[in-house]
């Protein structure tokens, strides 16, 4: 087994990372959660585009729907754990980045 497949694995096979996916399949399964997250998203780029282009007011509207829609989300059973293991596993991932990164540094001086 390579190094990367070493990796790899031990990835897959964290409880955090199990239970993430567990919950997403919860999530994927369920129509209205699914179809509020994805109305999330369309807020958020529409929040980006209309900070791109300075429109002041349309931001102030767009980030109020945006918290508005999270708030619902996040009051759905199991959103709360879930978006609080997407950031631990998001922070892991970093983590490994860096020390991959250095260790390639490393190898270079």
């Amino acid at each position: 087994m390579t190094e990367k497949e070493k990796l790899i694995k031990m990835i897959m096979e964290n409880e955090e990372i199990q239970r993430y996916k567990r919950i997403e399949n919860h999530i994927n399964k369920n129509k209205v959660l699914k179809r509020k997250i994805n109305e999330l998203k369309a807020i958020q780029k529409q929040m980006v585009n209309a900070k791109e282009i300075g429109k002041k007011e349309a931001i102030k509207s767009f980030e109020k729907r945006y918290e508005q829609q999270l708030s619902e989300i996040e009051g759905y059973p199991l959103m709360s754990e879930y978006l609080a293991l997407q950031g631990d596993i998001n922070d892991m991932i970093q983590s490994i980045i860096s020390i991959i990164e250095e260790g390639i540094e490393k190898d270079f001086e």
